[in-house]
């Protein structure tokens, strides 16, 4: 080989492992919690972190353009059921990106808010491939316009002591053009009042125009983690979705190929608000699948017999 060719080829390596070098000083390791973000730009977990606030946010994002991984580490939240803080927090925020990893044992795993239901000055975010586990009130919390929630497992959530807050989400959306895609919502925690009454929703759509759901898997089976109760004596509400109007009331979800185990009602439209309905299968359901304006669509969709719930198996 000539002089000339190994010279080149050198060079090559050493631009390349300078680009390297430059792209992974760009990342912001993120070592101890509290964690404020406050410029654009990569940020990523160091390692597993876990905090014992009762209270606040492990990490508080104050900037658009971010993008948070979380590199197949765990956010752990250890104050237990009563506690009130937030692993993920954003307020008023454009283009964040969370991926790759576990938010395990807050009040809300992730909560990306907007003041302004009306018109939110949020939207862009994508929300991928995130574990969340065992979250005491929200698994997912995201008000905006136009973002996205795709491949995440949200398992256990529920169980919160606080008063007044007994009615766990596994996700909720609101703002137009936002998307569930890929997802499973698995297993909420039902915690019942005095009066025997309980109440879950897997997946809320508010104040949504345009909003897509589509190839999900909700499934929701008893476990040690509910309230007992006797069984002649069950008032629980298990809704698959919750579709709400808003203020404009104009909420339209399109949903399609989604998988539904175990809820008394799959889908629940309130008034002022409409959908379209297709290709999603119903299994063990005990009352009317479909409630509200689209109930005359349930022709579309399938009912299946299986005493088998459908495995999760995504993120897996």
């Amino acid at each position: 080989m000539s002089n000339v060719v190994l010279r080149s080829l050198t060079a090559v390596v050493c631009v390349y492992a300078a680009t390297s070098l430059v792209a992974a000083a760009d990342v912001k390791l993120i070592e101890q919690l509290p964690y404020r973000i406050t410029a654009p730009g990569r940020y990523q977990l160091a390692r597993d972190l876990e905090s014992a606030a009762k209270s606040g946010a492990a990490v508080r994002i104050e900037a658009d353009d971010v993008t948070l991984d979380l590199d197949g580490k765990t956010l752990s939240g250890t104050a237990g059921d009563a506690t009130s803080a937030i692993g993920i927090s954003a307020v008023n925020r454009k283009r964040i990106t969370v991926t790759g990893g576990t938010v395990r044992g807050f009040y809300f795993g992730i909560d990306i808010r907007a003041t302004d239901r009306v018109k939110p000055q949020s939207s862009g975010h994508v929300i991928t491939k995130v574990v969340l586990d065992r979250n005491r009130y929200f698994g997912i919390r995201l008000e905006g316009t136009g973002s996205k929630i795709a491949q995440c497992r949200i398992t256990g959530t529920g169980g919160s002591t606080r008063p007044g807050h007994t009615i766990p989400h596994g996700v909720r959306l609101l703002g137009a053009k936002n998307v569930l895609r890929e997802s499973c919502v698995r297993d909420m925690v039902l915690k019942r009042s005095d009066d025997g009454k309980g109440e879950i929703v897997g997946v809320h759509f508010d104040a949504g125009p345009g909003s897509v759901m589509e190839n999900n898997l909700i499934v929701e089976l008893e476990s040690e983690a509910d309230s007992p109760a006797d069984p002649e004596d069950k008032k629980e509400r298990r809704f698959g979705v919750w579709v709400n109007a808003g203020p404009n009331k104009d909420t339209f979800l399109r949903a399609r190929g989604n998988r539904f185990y175990g809820f008394t009602v799959p889908f629940a439209f309130t008034p002022g608000t409409d959908g379209r309905l297709s290709g999603n299968e119903f299994q063990g359901s005990s009352e009317q699948a479909i409630r509200g304006k689209p109930a005359g669509q349930v022709g579309d969709n399938l009912f299946s017999q299986s005493a088998k719930p459908p495995e999760c198996r995504v993120n897996e």
